[in-house]
């Protein structure tokens, strides 16, 4: 009855990774719903929803995920065990249990507005940072941050390859992704003059109050 519940969400994923039935056997299907923040979030679109899943299975059970999801990533894009995935793989397994992000229709907005003129121009980066986001600073937010990823256009692509985050010294993106202060955030996936394709993810901090969390 409880792995019925995973089957909508398998029909959204990547072949390859919906086809590793073993690494979902592992995850409790009613966490991985409850993880789903942004399932009926109509103002993303279904990979944009899966970014927010991937991030939130990831804060919630870190070392679960290095054994089912990273580890199969690896093996299914034969990638080599660099000392950025071997500091994930400890990364994870020391996370604690984090509550999972919340999407944020105005956190959404910033991101979707970044994606587009990037994607236009054809610029990479943060440009327009402190500008993009002062409307939302104080109220709702206290603290807020940004990730950006080029070509690549699933879920899982774009969630471990910032996780992993070879070649950034101070592994900014992976600390923005498992950062206990963040409880909201937007992401848009845009096409992109350059890379074909980027996506933004906008990550925020506000009270419980304003959020309605309700811990699980």
């Amino acid at each position: 009855m409880v792995r019925s519940l995973l089957v909508p969400l398998l029909l959204l994923l990547p072949a390859h990774l919906s086809s590793q039935e073993s690494v979902w056997d592992r995850w409790d299907a009613e966490v991985v719903q409850k993880l789903n923040t942004a399932g009926e979030a109509g103002y993303m679109t279904e990979e944009e929803k899966k970014v927010i899943l991937f991030i939130n299975m990831a804060r919630h059970d870190g070392s679960l995920f290095a054994e089912t999801f990273l580890e199969t990533y690896m093996k299914t894009n034969d990638l080599e065990n660099s000392r950025y995935i071997r500091s994930l793989f400890r990364d994870l397994k020391k996370l604690p249990d984090l509550l999972p992000l919340e999407p944020g229709e105005d956190l959404t907005a910033v991101a979707q507005g970044h994606a587009i003129k990037s994607g236009k121009t054809g610029h990479v980066g943060h440009i327009d940072f402190n500008k993009r986001f002062k409307p939302l600073m104080g109220n709702p937010y206290q603290h807020v941050g940004e990730n950006c990823s080029y070509g690549y256009e699933e879920a899982i692509d774009i969630v471990i390859t910032l996780l992993i985050d070879e070649g950034i010294k101070e592994m900014g993106h992976r600390k923005n992704i498992l950062n206990k202060s963040f409880n909201s955030v937007g992401v848009a996936i845009r096409p992109h003059k350059k890379y074909r394709v980027n996506c933004v993810m906008d990550f925020g901090r506000q009270t419980r109050s304003s959020l309605n969390e309700v811990p699980y």
